[in-house]
């Protein structure tokens, strides 16, 4: 019964993030409007220090984690899932993992308090092809941006992408 519910919560959940994405295509912050810069950054760092962590953490202990940090899985994949939608808008999001904390680029940018590459994996828009995307993700105070460093996809990225640029998460 509790996988049951749980499975219809998140169900619901990818169903109002879907509705969500399509009521305001243009609006990354809209689609980021439930994450805080803190919130992101503190899953980044547990998911970093975690990279194999259980999807059922009941294996692990019959206590269980901290509530907290079984949403850390869901946060990094509702940001990098925003991040592809505005590079690329018709790609299927597929996983997204840490690949290096602090990103060795942050210091490009002034000011930037915390940084992480992130692997975004995603599929082509028609067919199945699987495409891979490095993104740069710095923060300062209450603002993110990223930059794409790598991307293997033959489909040109979306060249206004708003996150391009210091973008305010309210939190």
């Amino acid at each position: 019964m509790a996988t049951t519910t749980s499975a219809l919560v998140a169900h619901m959940r990818h169903a109002l993030f879907f509705l969500a994405l399509f009521a305001l295509p243009g609006s990354v912050v809209a689609q980021l409007e439930f994450l805080t810069v803190k919130e992101i950054f503190q899953a980044i760092n547990f998911l970093a220090a975690h990279p194999r962590s259980p999807a059922n953490y009941s294996t692990v202990s019959p206590f269980g984690p901290e509530n907290d940090e079984t949403r850390m899985p869901e946060v990094l994949d509702d940001l990098s899932e925003a991040v592809l939608r505005c590079y690329h808008p018709t790609a299927r999001y597929q996983l997204a993992d840490v690949a290096q904390v602090p990103w060795d680029q942050e210091g490009q940018y002034a000011d930037a308090q915390n940084s992480a590459l992130i692997r975004i994996r995603y599929l082509g828009p028609r067919l199945d092809d699987p495409y891979e995307m490095d993104v740069g993700l710095v923060s300062r105070r209450q603002q993110i941006r990223t930059t794409v460093v790598n991307d293997n996809s033959p489909i040109p990225r979306k060249a206004d992408c708003r996150l391009e640029n210091w973008t305010t998460l309210e939190p």
